[in-house]
């Protein structure tokens, strides 16, 4: 009877395994932008009311979690020189969007305005920040080899416009702060992680970026942090600046 009652008990437990599997193509090595357009639609309308959405600590969703802010996904395309710049902006920009889909599916905040994941909407907006590097990148190239003069001022005034978007974007990530009380002390650490992972990145990449734009935030944001780690992070931000 024990061993009988194990193997309904197994065969339970591997059917509901399989049922949740079965709805995201985890077989895919890479997930391309229309398998997270399938994905997000999935988890955002089809969750059963009094279900969590795939989440970082939930041994049942954990895996197609990770699989959604698995960066490799994205940068199998956009890193790859064998493809036309024009081609690789092209599917950033369609990654852009899923991203931007997936953000506003996670930020969900409950009754006591703190995020019901908050771990989950860090880890995102960090995908979404290495994301939008490349994406930029890409379609600055991209102008650069479409114009008849790429040194005329027409084209280093569309250049830098650019440049301006990410990093007002990127101050996105940084207002965050205004709500530290909303997350968690994990989801915290993961927060500061990405100011100073990504914004250096970014620092690199855009050299000729308007910094001020970021600094003025990151002092603003300093006067509002609560937090010593977080703090610590903005101020080698500044320093950087």
């Amino acid at each position: 009877m024990r061993i009988a009652l194990s193997i309904l008990l197994l065969m339970f437990s591997l059917s509901c395994s399989t049922s949740v599997d079965s709805k995201f193509p985890m077989e895919k090595r890479f997930w391309t932008a229309e398998d997270y357009d399938k994905v997000i639609r999935e988890i955002h309308f089809n969750t059963p009311e009094g279900q969590t959405f795939p989440e970082i600590d939930d041994p049942e969703t954990s895996d197609i979690f990770r699989k959604l802010i698995d960066t490799e996904n994205f940068k199998a395309v956009l890193t790859d020189s064998e493809l036309g710049v024009q081609h690789r902006s092209k599917v950033a920009e369609d990654f852009f969007q899923e991203y931007r889909d997936l953000v506003d599916a996670y930020q969900v905040i409950d009754r006591k305005d703190f995020y019901v994941y908050d771990k989950e909407l860090i880890e995102i907006m960090k995908f979404g920040l290495e994301l939008q590097i490349l994406y930029f990148d890409l379609g600055n190239k991209n102008i650069i080899n479409n114009a008849d003069d790429p040194e005329s001022t027409s084209i280093k005034d569309l250049l830098r416009s650019n440049e301006n978007v990410i990093f007002k974007n990127f101050n996105n990530y940084l207002e965050f702060v205004n709500k530290e009380n909303s997350f968690s002390l994990d989801a915290i650490q993961s927060f500061k992680s990405g100011i100073d992972v990504y914004f250096p990145q970014l620092i690199t990449t855009f050299p000729k970026g308007q910094k001020s734009i970021i600094k003025n935030k990151a002092e603003l944001m300093l006067k509002k942090s609560q937090n010593g780690e977080v703090q610590k992070s903005l101020h080698n931000l500044i320093s950087l600046l």
